[in-house]
């Protein structure tokens, strides 16, 4: 049987700024400095990020699943769509015969908007296996990756719209110049 789990989650910046970090290349390293405590670490096992790439996933101890790999399947920049599936370990192991998520990154029209549409996709054969792992699976890791993202996003864009810090006349700093954050140290 196919069990399809969706959320749509919404966030006041542009559809093209929340795709450029869903598309990252560094979105695995920096997802889990977005999300501190919820990854051991991500490891690259293949490739550096674009289409293509295995990950290997590390959860902390007491996490089901503890560990799996995944591929980026698609990473359509037109569609603003990127599908990532299970290809070894985590769900795969408990019977699970098709795991993959997705995120579609839609724009709205008439604003500077969007929404991250978070799909989890898997297909399990056996009705008894069915009702022991589905209610393991579920799309909240996927909207707190896309509540973290957003967030992260538009902090960014404030400090794009913010004003140049002006330099005092003897060449030193105004006292809020030199503090800059940087991705993921929030």
């Amino acid at each position: 049987m196919r069990y399809e789990l969706i959320n749509e989650f919404d966030v006041n910046a542009s559809a093209d700024d929340v795709w450029e970090v869903y598309s990252s290349p560094n979105l695995p390293k920096l997802i889990v400095d977005l999300l501190p405590g919820v990854f051991e670490r991500i490891d690259f096992i293949e490739g550096n990020g674009g289409l293509g790439t295995v990950l290997r996933l590390v959860y902390p101890p007491g996490t089901v699943p503890r560990t799996y790999k995944e591929k980026f399947v698609t990473i359509d920049k037109s569609k603003r769509l990127k599908e990532v599936q299970q290809i070894e370990g985590g769900y795969l192991d408990m019977g699970v015969t098709f795991y993959m998520d997705s995120f579609h990154i839609i724009e709205k029209v008439g604003c500077d908007s969007c929404t991250i549409k978070s799909t989890t996709k898997y297909e399990i054969n056996d009705d008894e296996l069915a009702k022991k792992v589905s209610p393991l699976i579920s799309v909240d890791s996927l909207v707190n990756m896309a509540r973290g993202i957003s967030k992260y996003v538009l902090k960014n864009q404030s400090h794009k719209h913010q004003p140049k810090k002006e330099v005092h006349e003897h060449g030193h700093p105004s006292a809020d110049e030199g503090k800059h954050v940087h991705p993921g140290s929030e």
